[in-house]
């Protein structure tokens, strides 16, 4: 491969990361949205918006900032340094997901269960785009899938099935601060649940089923 080759190939990898990402915070805004229960990387930070002045999207930073740390110790000697630019796509994102909350304040489903329920299944199936197309370029990826990547590398595990152990992690944390901040449960319904299912699913599929962008992880 040419460096030209090379150059472009490295960009397309990229912009595929940032795509990701982007689609990814479309679909935690329509679980938002929905009303019946958020996503487990979004579940702590709704609450905490809820309950302070700061935003979902703040709190996303400070949820990725953590997750970058844990990585750091679980990896040790084997954490790549690129992925200290988990830290500005951390930013990134957290702006992302309060834009995407704001770009579909209008097309919020009707407070009719049934709808809800399907709102938040689109949602959470778009996000498991999201999270194939973050993962799949190599580059780098946030820290809320850094840390699935991360135990998968250790324990030999298929990221997809890690991912979806971690989530369950996060919704049960949630569940716990909302039960102490709120005495009672606030983002973490049957939408959380449904959510810590369907995203591992759609991203265990798309690896092993559809072979782009996967070339993009090329060398």
């Amino acid at each position: 491969m040419t460096r030209g080759a090379r150059a472009g190939n490295i960009a397309l990898r990229y912009l595929t990361f940032l795509v990701g990402i982007f689609v990814m915070s479309v679909g935690i805004a329509m679980t938002v949205h929905s009303k019946i229960g958020t996503t487990p990387i979004s579940s702590i930070p709704l609450l905490m918006s809820h309950v302070t002045a700061f935003t979902l999207g703040q709190y996303t930073v400070a949820i990725n900032v953590v997750l970058l740390i844990a990585q750091i110790i679980i990896l040790g000697r084997r954490f790549e340094p690129i992925q200290y630019l988990q830290l500005p796509a951390a930013f990134v994102f957290g702006a992302f997901c309060d834009l995407s909350v704001w770009l579909l304040r209008d097309l919020q489903p009707p407070d009719v269960y049934p709808w809800q329920l399907l709102y938040s299944a689109v949602g959470s199936l778009v996000l498991g785009v999201g999270v194939w197309l973050q993962v799949t370029p190599r580059v780098l990826m946030l820290a809320g899938d850094g840390i699935s990547a991360a135990v998968s590398q250790v324990t030999g595990r298929e990221f997809g099935t890690v991912k979806i152990v971690i989530d369950s992690i996060l919704v049960t944390i949630a569940a716990v601060l909302s039960l102490i901040l709120l005495s009672a449960l606030f983002g973490v319904r049957e939408g959380t649940v449904l959510s810590a299912v369907l995203v591992g699913w759609v991203v265990r599929h798309l690896q092993r089923r559809v072979p782009w962008p996967r070339r993009l992880s090329r060398p």
